[in-house]
């Protein structure tokens, strides 16, 4: 065969090429089977991340303080704090005076049961006064009706509007039997959909006496479809639950 100026001088495979060949190719392979191992053990990993929006997360179970309070008609309040759910996005916000909405929705349970015993909820919306130099809260909760309060600090949205003090959560007739209880969570961060703000206006509007919906009352299947399904989009999202709690008495 001539040779063509530039051009090798073509021969015949031996042997030890094709060994060097299918050693190559077995290298090759075996380097892929490795990537894609290392692939499907990365999705895997976050695989339960990946099932949920970009804007939500899940928090990291929970202490709540769970107090029975009353004498008659006793009534079960709640302290617990949710304060993960204003990152750096928010607080930032926050810090340029936007109007933001927290609002918290919960349902209580039995450990292992999925069958609601009660609901309560709080929401909280955090408006800047730049005149006055601080910001406004309206909040709303069960049983409750508040006058807007104000702040002069972040720290002060976060304890009145990133926690919960004393919530009512259930009454003595929705919880018949002593034992521990669970707290199915999600907080939203300025919600799309304005469902869930009038849903609660309607709520809290009630007389104090009936402000938990509970099994039969004609919100509460609205209210349970509502905190366990996606309503719309939010800027942030955050579901969690509690550690089972056995309530104390304030008596």
């Amino acid at each position: 065969m001539s040779r063509v100026a530039g051009a090798p001088i073509s021969r015949r495979p031996t042997r030890a090429d094709d060994s060097q060949a299918r050693d190559g190719r077995s290298l090759r392979g075996s380097i892929s089977r490795k990537m894609v191992g290392l692939f499907v053990s990365g999705m895997l990993a976050v695989w339960p991340a990946l099932a949920l929006a970009d804007s939500e997360s899940v928090g990291a179970v929970r202490d709540a303080k769970l107090v029975w309070e009353g004498s008659g008609p006793e009534r079960l309040l709640t302290d617990l704090s949710f304060r993960d759910v204003v990152d750096g996005e928010i607080r930032d916000k926050l810090s340029r005076g936007l109007p933001t909405t927290i609002v918290f929705t919960a349902t209580l349970h039995r450990p292992g049961v999925t069958e609601a015993l009660a609901t309560t909820a709080q929401t909280c919306r955090v408006t800047w006064h730049v005149w006055e130099e601080a910001y406004r809260l309206e909040i709303s909760r069960p049983g409750e009706i508040r006058p807007p309060t104000w702040t002069t600090t972040i720290e002060g949205v976060l304890r009145r509007c990133a926690e919960v003090h004393r919530l009512l959560t259930a009454t003595r007739s929705q919880i018949a039997t002593n034992g521990p209880l669970v707290l199915q969570a999600k907080v939203q961060v300025n919600p799309v959909s304005d469902e869930v703000l009038q849903k609660i206006k309607r709520w809290v509007s009630r007389p104090t006496g009936t402000s938990t919906a509970a099994p039969g009352d004609a919100l509460f299947s609205t209210f349970t479809g509502l905190f366990l399904q996606r309503i719309g989009e939010a800027e942030r999202v955050l579901i969690f639950s509690t550690k089972p709690t056995v309530p104390t008495s304030s008596h």
